[in-house]
């Protein structure tokens, strides 16, 4: 069987403004809020908690569901005062909404060169670089752990790097995960709970996120 072939000439567009048809301001639990830059942020309530974000090259802009899930949970359970690794950042959305609601100090990791620029770029756009910094390798982490570690990829990376999570979260601190399809969520539970205890699965659609509480 031959399959035919077609084509069709697509209107003269300008694609950035296509895009902003379908990217708009959206909410993440109580406070937390993703904007572009180009929709008026007058209307938001007085205590939202703003991140200013435009799609690009890198994953996450909040509008897919693990990048969602972890939002949901960084609004729900705030980094207050605590140092945050964000391993796998890509645009640095987490990272960004970590740094705005209380950490310390977030180190933001990718392997891609893409999303350290993209990353670097957000994380300047949203006054935040006196508390983030991004790095390429995690063979350039210079501290001795942090009390929450956020890992949005996929799940073999995740089981692969499960000792070295391990090894980076301090006693009593929170693991937080995704990018977990529900036929993964058993091999990465029972991957990580060689090393974390209270792990607690929750999902939006397929998708899921675990946490869990580093062992002493």
């Amino acid at each position: 069987n031959v399959n035919a072939l077609t084509s069709f000439i697509l209107k003269d567009r300008v694609w950035e403004d296509e895009c902003k048809k379908d990217f708009h301001s959206m909410k993440f639990g109580e406070n937390l809020w993703v904007c572009p830059s180009w929709e008026s942020q007058a209307e938001l309530p007085s205590d939202a908690i703003i991140i200013n974000m435009d799609p690009g090259l890198a994953f996450g802009t909040g509008s897919h569901q693990t990048t969602s899930l972890c939002l949901e949970y960084l609004d729900n359970n705030p980094p207050k005062n605590i140092d945050v690794i964000d391993f796998g950042c890509g645009t640095g959305i987490l990272a960004i909404a970590a740094a705005k609601l209380g950490a310390s100090t977030v180190l933001a990791i990718d392997n891609d060169p893409q999303a350290i620029i993209s990353s670097k770029d957000n994380i300047i756009n949203n006054q935040c670089e006196r508390i983030i910094k991004t790095i390429h390798s995690k063979d350039e982490i210079d501290f001795e752990g942090c009390d929450l570690l956020i890992a949005n990829i996929l799940t073999n990376p995740l089981i692969k790097l499960a000792p070295t999570f391990a090894s980076l979260v301090n006693s009593d601190g929170v693991l937080l995960l995704s990018g977990i399809l529900k036929k993964q969520v058993d091999r990465v539970v029972g991957c990580y709970s060689e090393y974390f205890t209270n792990l607690e699965v929750s999902n939006i659609d397929e998708w899921y996120r675990v946490t869990g509480t580093r062992t002493a």
